[in-house]
């Protein structure tokens, strides 16, 4: 009960800020929409709640975390840091949410505009919002807890989740049970940490406030998805002003378009011999279709989501920033129109002052966008770091054909000196987390124009080319009728992740590029969303007295047409990804399992310190992670991908397990040197491949340390102490 209101807090929290630097919502949906009229079916909670949900969470995570970081440095008893940071982190927040609310409504006052259409609270709008909302908040808690639940006693990672849920698990726990400070990548210890955490830090308060370790980290999952969910929806009401499109922006999420599914049926029907054994086959199916490089990895499958849990909030980020800058791209284009000349075109887009500054007395408010815009990127490095150097990229594009660049400059300066002084703080040295360079192609095998096109295509099947189509639609109507072409600029920055990926290699694992991309295709499916509501709309139209009756003749059949048409369109655009449910279905029918009771766990929690070390199996998904302990050696893949140096660990690791040539000595001076405190002989040391020249040697373990606890109904492993 205490972490959900801890994250209620949170979320009223962010609510009261947005109030507060934001206080005319209306006004901002109206200058973020081709028409006024747009904001009577647009309630302002589509925009405060998530917006305010996710920098709450975003907010209140970060003040805990460094709250918790300058107590450990100063007090010693661990139970004492928790509970007092959490006391003054809900005293601070209460204080300020009270603050805040006592300062919107004294501005509300005055922000009232009889010009700006309210939302009509109709029972048709409150349906069509309130089920959908309800539909994004079933799948998205079917799509975590499937794959990621408690059950039996055990803890189940499914088979196409467990590799990301591992680190993520172990550094919740760290946090949860442990005591992470100063933090350190679980997986990996004594080399700070490179990874984005914060919001696994958050799963870890939930868990130390008492959530079980699924329910830590699903809950906030599923928060930032249908707060994701709600912005992109909104953000394609606001460019097509057709209110499906609110619904089907989501769904292209969830359902993704790709040419997959005719490869595959192809494939399969070959293989088997009929269409209809081919559609069992696949629907059965345990493994993800490879047509490209690592689609057998699922990279851009729903699993992505699922194992990205914080990768929506990210998204939700850019979203939100989009929709605050939209309305000053929108305001730089109506200038141009009404400029009388080219000369005059020119001078204002570069040397206005409104091109860089804003207007006095300005509706908007935006310096109050431009502090709540560089609050989050100030707290969003090691939330999500691709994310922000996704937003980044589409903020420079926004710029340049922005009014009150001021904002974009602010933000820049915010988030770079953030970034650094976070890197610095928790990886030691910037150029290991980010380190960009040319690298043109991404995953493609021999790349070049040709290949990579073919990629493209193959990859993103309808979602580009209808996205495309719409913004060149959008493009000839604003032209023709002499309105802001904002919309078809804002597609253009969107693309600027997308085109990054196929240039540049941010991370040691070029396959991280896949993050741009997928951030870029969501953005497009607003897009492809607004064509689809409009192709959408019924053959009728209303009188004026607001009835429907139908339409003429003619356009009667031009509707019919359009809707088979987006009827036709709906399968390429949705059946790769239905493909991709019944795999994820499927293959996390087998999961991975963790003890929670396991005795292990619960004597390692009540008899070790939290900042012990383990020297132990390379582990993945186990339930030494359950402990809170950092392993000197996980799985290496993990921490490798998170840019530490596993090749001579790995060397190092092999020598302590062949007991450093048997010299004891050695071994001790080592292990007190990294803090190695404990060894679990588990029988799967036995297995561990080693560095060549090196073997495992459990007699020097027995003959050579002192054992603290044996464990028969666990295989019989034994834990080892070091030192005292």
């Amino acid at each position: 009960m205490l972490s959900i209101l801890f994250l209620v807090l949170a979320g009223i929290f962010g609510i009261s800020l947005i109030r507060m630097l934001v206080p005319d919502i209306r006004r901002l949906i109206v200058a973020a929409a081709p028409s006024k009229n747009v904001a009577a079916y647009i309630p302002d909670l589509m925009f405060t709640i998530p917006a305010g949900t996710v920098l709450g969470m975003m907010s209140v995570t970060a003040f805990s975390y460094y709250l918790t970081s300058i107590e450990s440095r100063f007090l010693t008893d661990i139970k004492l840091i928790k509970t007092s940071s959490l006391i003054a982190t809900v005293a601070v927040f209460v204080v300020l949410t009270a603050v805040n609310f006592s300062v919107y409504l004294k501005k509300k006052k005055n922000v009232s505009d009889p010009l700006i259409p309210e939302f009509e609270n109709t029972p048709f709008n409150m349906i069509f919002f309130g089920a959908s909302v309800i539909f994004f908040t079933l799948i998205s808690a079917f799509l975590f807890f499937y794959s990621y639940k408690i059950s039996n006693g055990s803890l189940h990672a499914g088979y196409s989740v467990f590799s990301d849920l591992s680190p993520h698990t172990a550094i919740t726990t760290s946090f949860g049970v442990g005591f992470n400070f100063p933090t350190q990548y679980m997986h990996f210890s004594g080399d700070g940490i490179q990874y984005h955490f914060f919001f696994y830090y958050l799963c870890g308060l939930l868990q130390s406030m008492g959530l079980p370790i699924d329910f830590a980290i699903n809950i906030p999952s599923i928060i930032v998805m249908v707060c994701a969910f709600i912005l992109l929806g909104l953000l394609s009401v606001l460019l097509s002003k057709r209110r499906i499109a609110f619904l089907i922006a989501p769904v292209l999420v969830l359902f993704r378009s790709s040419f997959n599914f005719i490869y595959q049926i192809i494939d399969c029907t070959r293989e088997y011999g009929s269409f209809g054994t081919a559609m069992d086959v696949i629907f059965t199916n345990r493994e993800w279709y490879g047509k490209t490089p690592f689609d057998t990895w699922g990279i851009w499958a729903i699993n992505v989501y699922s194992n990205q849990r914080h990768l929506m909030l990210g998204v939700s980020f850019i979203i939100i920033m989009m929709i605050c800058l939209l309305p000053f791209i929108r305001r730089m284009c109506i200038s141009l129109i009404k400029s009388p000349n080219t000369a005059e075109r020119i001078r204002y887009f570069f040397i206005s002052p409104y091109s860089w500054a804003w207007r006095k007395k300005d509706p908007l408010n935006p310096l109050g966008i431009m502090i709540l815009l560089g609050i989050i990127v100030i707290e969003m490095p090691f939330f999500h770091g691709s994310a922000l150097i996704a937003g980044l990229l589409i903020a420079a594009m926004m710029a340049v054909f922005s009014e009150s660049r001021l904002i974009y400059l602010v933000m820049a300066a915010c988030s770079v000196v953030s970034a650094f002084i976070q890197t610095r703080l928790f990886a030691g040295n910037v150029s290991s987390v980010f380190s960009p360079k040319f690298a043109p192609g991404f995953v493609c095998e021999q790349p070049s124009f040709k290949n990579i096109s073919i990629y493209i295509i193959t990859v993103t099947g309808l979602t580009l080319v209808l996205a495309v189509i719409y913004s060149v639609v959008f493009l000839f109507r604003d032209i023709t009728n002499k309105t802001p072409v904002y919309r078809p600029i804002l597609f253009l920055c969107s693309l600027a992740p997308f085109v990054y990926a196929f240039l540049w290699q941010t991370s040691l694992e070029m396959l991280a590029n896949h993050k741009f991309i997928q951030i870029s295709l969501i953005i497009a499916d607003a897009y492809v969303a607004g064509l689809m509501a409009e192709l959408f709309r019924l053959p009728f139209k209303k009188d004026q007295q607001g009835n429907y009756v139908s339409a003429k003749k003619k356009r009667l059949s031009l509707q019919i047409l359009s809707i088979i048409l987006a009827a036709v369109l709906a399968v390429p655009l949705t059946a790769t990804g239905v493909f991709e449910w019944s795999t994820y279905i499927n293959l996390n029918k087998i999961s991975l399992s963790a003890d929670t009771h396991s005795a292990l766990v619960e004597w390692v929690e009540n008899n070790t310190e939290p900042s012990d070390v383990f020297l132990t199996p390379n582990w993945s998904f186990n339930r030494f992670i359950l402990t809170g302990r950092p392993m000197y050696f996980g799985w290496p893949y993990y921490a490798w991908s998170a840019g530490h140096d596993t090749d001579r660990r790995y060397i190092i690791y092999s020598w302590l397990l062949n007991g450093c040539g048997g010299d004891s000595q050695a071994f001790t001076n080592y292990c007190r040197e990294r803090g190695i405190k404990y060894v679990v002989a588990d029988p799967e040391l036995a297995n561990v491949e080693l560095y060549p020249g090196f073997t495992y040697d459990p007699e020097f373990f027995e003959q050579n340390l002192t054992p603290v606890a044996y464990f028969p109904e666990e295989r019989g492993t034994i834990i080892y102490q070091v030192y005292s």
